[in-house]
């Protein structure tokens, strides 16, 4: 009986540990998730609402406004990530070169403007944006015809939040790549300077390979956080014209709240994570694809004895 009960207490412990997680879990993800979906097959903007089962997903799907919001994003992701990812990449791999002495210090200077939250980045951004409080916009203006550039214009803006969100993350992506750069063993280095590598074909030709799946991983969570884009145009529209529908986050948030409908707005809310779905996956199947034809080029060098 003693050996029964302390069997069973310890079949016991991994569920009571875990017993913490799982009612935050399904309190505050699973539960919200729910009560979405529900609200999601109700009409009317005020009341519990009428049942009209997935007619909201028939009106989302032709909605034009959603989808200009897509495009807007998708323009906003081509330009942005490859800036950002691009540039990160650059910093981690001169990082773990042996150009960089203070290494502490650099890697400190390029993540500080992670550590910054995004509202207030969006702020700080905002202002410097503005001719009235950055002087550098006034001395421009005098090659301007005493006229400073107008950075948050309509024809401005989405390179305006470019700006920010790449001064934002690019240090995060380069914390992830040298991070999977100095997990590399030693021992390759050594391999390429004996065969005549210089620092630069090291890092094409050995580096860049090895560290692929982390590439991918950003790619694929930056991707997600592009169809996610809220704050810096929020934020940005107490200083100038935002359109409502300029994002699907800034969409979904006026439905909600400016014009009080929210089965409307919970139904573009489960929308628009089946269209960040679609193209995570999509990205992992090209670049799996890739990956897959690469395999079966080696394996037919290699069955043909050509030296890789």
């Amino acid at each position: 009986m003693i050996v029964s009960q302390r069997s069973w207490s310890s079949r016991a412990v991994p569920y009571i540990m875990l017993a913490p997680f799982l009612v935050l879990f399904f309190g505050f993800f699973i539960y919200p998730l729910l009560y979405a979906f529900r609200l999601s097959l109700f009409t009317g903007r005020t009341g519990r609402g009428t049942f009209v089962g997935f007619a909201n997903y028939i009106t989302a799907f032709k909605d034009g406004s959603f989808w200009s919001s897509i495009l807007t994003v998708a323009r906003f992701g081509v330009m942005q990530l490859l800036i950002m990812l691009i540039l990160a990449l650059a910093l981690a791999l001169l990082l773990d070169s042996p150009i960089i002495k203070a290494r502490a210090t650099f890697r400190l200077l390029y993540f500080l403007p992670y550590a910054v939250p995004g509202v207030i980045a969006a702020l700080m951004w905002g202002f410097l944006y503005s001719p009235q409080l950055n002087p550098l916009l006034a001395v421009l203006g005098i090659f301007r015809h005493g006229k400073p550039p107008d950075i948050l214009s309509q024809s401005n803006l989405l390179f305006s939040i470019v700006n920010i969100v790449t001064w934002e993350w690019t240090g995060y992506n380069m914390t992830l790549y040298f991070a999977g750069l100095t997990s590399l063993p030693l021992e390759l280095y050594d391999a390429a300077k004996m065969d005549g590598c210089n620092e630069f074909q090291t890092a094409i030709r050995i580096k860049l390979p090895l560290i692929r799946p982390v590439i991918i991983f950003t790619w694929i969570l930056s991707i997600i956080g592009t169809f996610q884009l809220f704050n810096e145009p929020f934020i940005l529209s107490s200083l100038t014209a935002v359109p409502s529908d300029f994002t699907p986050n800034v969409y979904i948030y006026n439905m909600a709240f400016a014009y009080n409908n929210f089965h409307y707005s919970a139904t573009l809310s489960f929308f628009l994570a089946f269209v960040t779905l679609c193209a995570s996956l999509l990205f992992l199947y090209l670049t799996s694809g890739e990956q897959q034809r690469a395999g079966r080029r080696n394996r037919s060098y290699d069955a043909r004895g050509v030296a890789k």
